[in-house]
C-alpha cells in the first residue's frame, strides 16, 4: 500500500492523492503544464524488507480517454530506501544520471551546457533558492492586475470595405437617392487624406488643424462658462447663424489663437491647465461679486463681465466642500468608483429590487464627489437635487436651481450630518476652551467662519451666531438624549457633551447657508 504521496505539480481538481485512491475514474493529471518534466514520490506503509535481490513489479493503470492531457510520456521509476518522517520528507528532486555523469567530468572540461544543466538541477535541491522562489511567487502574485487582462472596452476598427451610405429622401431609409461620402463641411478647411479613404485619425489631425477655426474656440468658450457663468458666445453649443455672436469677439480670438499655439512659442500647446490658470490669475476673474447699480439696465445679464458673478458649485463639489471643511476628505487620485452613504431605502427604488448599494468603507466613502458611482435606474439622489446630469447624455451646460430641497438635503443627508458632526469636533479641538467662556465662543465663531466662508464675520453675524449658541446650549440641556444622538463620542457626558452638541447644530446650520455652497 502507497502513502503521503507529493508531486512537482498538479491540476486543480486532480490531486497525486488520486493516483492511488483506487477509484477506476480518478486519477494525476498536469494539465495545463503537459510537455515539462514533473516528478511524484510515495511511499509504502510497511516497509519492504528482502535478505536477497528482489525485482520489484510496479503496474501503471492509464484507463484516461483524454490522453492528450492526462497520459504519461516517457516516464523513470526510481526506488530508494532512504528513511523518511514528517519532519524530513522524501525529496522530490535530486541528482539524476545524467548530472552525475558530468560531475564526473573535470570542471575544466565541461560545456556550457553542461554547466547549466548543473545549475538547474541544484536549483532544484538548494533550500535557500527555493524559500527564496516560493517568495518571489508570493510577492508576484500581489502585483496589480494589467488591466489589458481585466477591462473589457468596446473598440473600434475600420471596415476593408466602407459600407455605402445615401442621402436619404426625406430622412426615410426605404428611399435612398445618391451616395454621399466620408467628408467634412465645405466651409471649414480641406481635410488631408493619408490613404486615398479618410479614417477616423485624419478626422482627428483635422479637428486640431491650427487653421481649424472652431475647435480651440469652442473649448475655450466653455472652461469660460464654467467660471462666468456666461460664455463669451452664451450659446455654447451653438456657434452657427442661430447661436448668438460673441460679446468680446477680439477676446475669444486671441485666447483660442493662444490655446493652441505650441509652449515653446509661448502659447498654450493645448494645455487645460495653462488655460485654467490664465483665467482664475485674470483681473477680471479676481473682481468682486458686488454688482454696480448704474449698470443693472444697461448689463443686466452682466456680459460685460463689470463684476464677477456669484454662482452656487456643482452637485459633486458641494459634497466635496462639506467634506474639506470637516476635514473627511481624501484625496486619492484614480481607482474605480464608490459608493458613499445615501438615505435609508433609496436603493429600494430600483427594478425588483435589484439595485444593491452597500456603502464603501474606510476611506473610499470620503473621496471626492467626482468618484460616486452612478447608478443609472436609481442615481445618487444628492447629486440629482443639485442639478447634476445624467450620465448616459452629453452635458454641456448644467443648469442651477434653487429648491427648498436641497435645504432639506444640506440639513438632514446622512453625508452632511456626518460632516456637521465631525465639523463641530473640529471647531473644539482646534480652538481649546480659556477662563473666559464669551472669548472662547468668539474664537471659534471666527474660526468657524474662517474654514466655512473663507473669511471673518462682521458684528452682526458675530452676534447672531452667539445668540444661536446659547440657545442650541439651552436645548441640548434639557434633552440629553438627543445631545447623545448629536456627536460622535457617545462617551461624553455634562458640561463636554452639551458643549460637543451646541456646536454640531451650530456647523449644520453653517453647512446650511446659502453662502457656504456659492462661489463668492
Amino acid at each position: 500500500t502507497l502513502i503521503n504521496p507529493q508531486a512537482s505539480f498538479s491540476e486543480q481538481g486532480h490531486g497525486i492523492e488520486r493516483a492511488i485512491n483506487g477509484g477506476p475514474t480518478s486519477g494525476w493529471s498536469v494539465s495545463p503544464r503537459v510537455g515539462e518534466n514533473h516528478v511524484a514520490t510515495f511511499e509504502t506503509k510497511q516497509p519492504v524488507n528482502f535478505k536477497s535481490k528482489t525485482k520489484l513489479t510496479i503496474t501503471i493503470w492509464q484507463s484516461s480517454v483524454l490522453r492528450h492531457f492526462h497520459g504519461l510520456g516517457r516516464f523513470r521509476i526510481s526506488a530508494t530506501s532512504l528513511p523518511t518522517s514528517k519532519e524530513k520528507p522524501l525529496l522530490l528532486y535530486g541528482l539524476t544520471d545524467q548530472s552525475l555523469e558530468i560531475l564526473a567530468i573535470p570542471p575544466a572540461r565541461r560545456t556550457v551546457a553542461m554547466q547549466q544543466k548543473l545549475l538547474k538541477d541544484f536549483r532544484l535541491i538548494d533550500p535557500k533558492y527555493i524559500q527564496l522562489q516560493t517568495a518571489a511567487q508570493e510577492h508576484e502574485k500581489k502585483a496589480p492586475k494589467n488591466p489589458y487582462d481585466t477591462i473589457k472596452a468596446q473598440t473600434v476598427a475600420e471596415l476593408k470595405t466602407p459600407r455605402k451610405t445615401h442621402f436619404l429622401i426625406r430622412g426615410d431609409f426605404l428611399i435612398p437617392d445618391y451616395e454621399v461620402h466620408s467628408n467634412t463641411p465645405a466651409m471649414f478647411p480641406v481635410m488631408k487624406v493619408e490613404n486615398g479613404q479618410p479614417s477616423r485619425l485624419d478626422l482627428a489631425r483635422w479637428l486640431f488643424d491650427p487653421k481649424h477655426p472652431l475647435t480651440s474656440r469652442v473649448t475655450v468658450n466653455r472652461v469660460w462658462t464654467n467660471y462666468f457663468g456666461r460664455g463669451i458666445v452664451p450659446t455654447i453649443d451653438d456657434f452657427g447663424t442661430q447661436g448668438e455672436p460673441p460679446s468680446h469677439p477680439e477676446l475669444l480670438d486671441w485666447m483660442a489663437r493662444w490655446f493652441m499655439t505650441p509652449l515653446e512659442q509661448g502659447g498654450a500647446g493645448w494645455h487645460m491647465k495653462k488655460l485654467h490658470t490664465l483665467i482664475v490669475t485674470s483681473a477680471t476673474y479676481r473682481q468682486a461679486s458686488k454688482s454696480r447699480p448704474e449698470l443693472a439696465r444697461r448689463d443686466p445679464y452682466n456680459a460685460w463681465l463689470s463684476c464677477q458673478v456669484r454662482l452656487r458649485a456643482e452637485g459633486e463639489i458641494v459634497r466635496d466642500i462639506a467634506l474639506s471643511t470637516s476635514g473627511l476628505i481624501k484625496h486619492r487620485y484614480g481607482g474605480p468608483s464608490v459608493r458613499p452613504q445615501q438615505p435609508d431605502g433609496v436603493a429600494m427604488l430600483g427594478y425588483a429590487n435589484s439595485v444593491k448599494w452597500k456603502t464603501s468603507a474606510g476611506d473610499d466613502r470620503y473621496r471626492r464627489g467626482i468618484y460616486t458611482f452612478f447608478q443609472r435606474t436609481v442615481p445618487f439622489p444628492m447629486l440629482m437635487t443639485f442639478d447634476s446630469p445624467d450620465s448616459n447624455l452629453t452635458c454641456l451646460r448644467r443648469e442651477r436651481s434653487n429648491t427648498p430641497l436641497q435645504a432639506l438635503t444640506l440639513w438632514n443627508d446622512p453625508v452632511f450630518f456626518e460632516c456637521a458632526q465631525k465639523l463641530g469636533k473640529r471647531i473644539i479641538s482646534e480652538v481649546p476652551g480659556s477662563n473666559n467662556p464669551e472669548q472662547t465662543i468668539d474664537l471659534r465663531i471666527r474660526h468657524l467662519f474662517q474654514l466655512c466662508m473663507a473669511r471673518n464675520p462682521n458684528e452682526n453675524e458675530l452676534v447672531i451666531t452667539r445668540e444661536l449658541y446659547h440657545s442650541q446650549k439651552k436645548f441640548v440641556q434639557g434633552n440629553p438624549q438627543s445631545a447623545t444622538a448629536l456627536v460622535i463620542d457617545k462617551k461624553l457626558t455634562g458640561s463636554d457633551l452639551e458643549d460637543a452638541a451646541t456646536w454640531v447644530m451650530i456647523a449644520r446650520t453653517m453647512i446650511n447657508t446659502d453662502e457656504f455652497i456659492t462661489r463668492p
